[in-house]
């Protein structure tokens, strides 16, 4: 966590994994190091993917969406065009 802070400042990170079972177990230690190392810069959720869109509900991603929409959009991005695609492989490997 340190090492990426140094280089993106502040982050958002989004845990998607089922709050049941031994994903439960990963889910809460993964929750306890993120509150244990207690920076202001990172920003946590814990948004159970499979239990929130089981039965091809997608439009539960809405409520992750709702959830960190503030947040990302204070963040910046990069994007890239780029000339060469599926089909070009012999340009990339130049």
């Amino acid at each position: 966590m340190k090492e990426t802070q140094a280089d993106y400042k502040s982050q958002y990170w989004v845990n998607l994994i089922d709050k049941k079972g031994s994903q439960d177990r990963i889910g809460k230690k993964m929750t306890q190091i993120v509150q244990a190392v207690g920076s202001p810069d990172i920003d946590y959720v814990w948004f159970d993917f499979h239990g929130e869109c089981k039965n091809m509900k997608w439009e539960n991603l809405s409520k992750l969406v709702a959830i960190v929409k503030d947040k990302l959009l204070g963040h910046g991005y990069f994007m890239a065009e780029l000339d060469v695609g599926f089909g070009q492989r012999e340009l990339i490997n130049k």
